[in-house]
């Protein structure tokens, strides 16, 4: 299977096959851009990239629909312990690796 058709398939049976039912969270690199998350059945936090949902798709996705939002900053607080124990690089950007197809539950090769 396509890794893009992967990763919308684990995101969108996460939120219940609606996107609406995310956090939107603000990217602070790229000013309107962002990720929608949601958390699979064991909690772990899943993410995908607000343009690369807008392209899979083709929907018009509008971060106000969403459940909530929240900052960048509040999301690596919040999730401090888990994204020390499941990324590669403390230097890296958090949002973007755990969007990244080759990062499996708990498992990361270096990059």
């Amino acid at each position: 299977m396509d890794m893009n058709t992967q990763q919308l398939s684990t995101f969108l049976s996460s939120c219940g096959g609606n996107w609406r039912n995310t956090l939107y969270i603000h990217d602070t690199e790229r000013p309107g851009g962002g990720y929608l998350m949601s958390a699979d059945s064991d909690g772990v936090p899943v993410l995908m990239e607000l343009g690369m949902l807008r392209r899979l798709t083709g929907s018009d996705i509008d971060p106000a629909e969403c459940r909530g939002e929240m900052a960048q900053d509040v999301f690596e607080t919040v999730y401090a312990k888990y994204l020390l124990w499941h990324l590669p690089s403390a230097q890296e950007h958090s949002l973007r690796a755990l969007c990244a197809p080759d990062l499996e539950k708990g498992v990361t090769e270096p990059l």
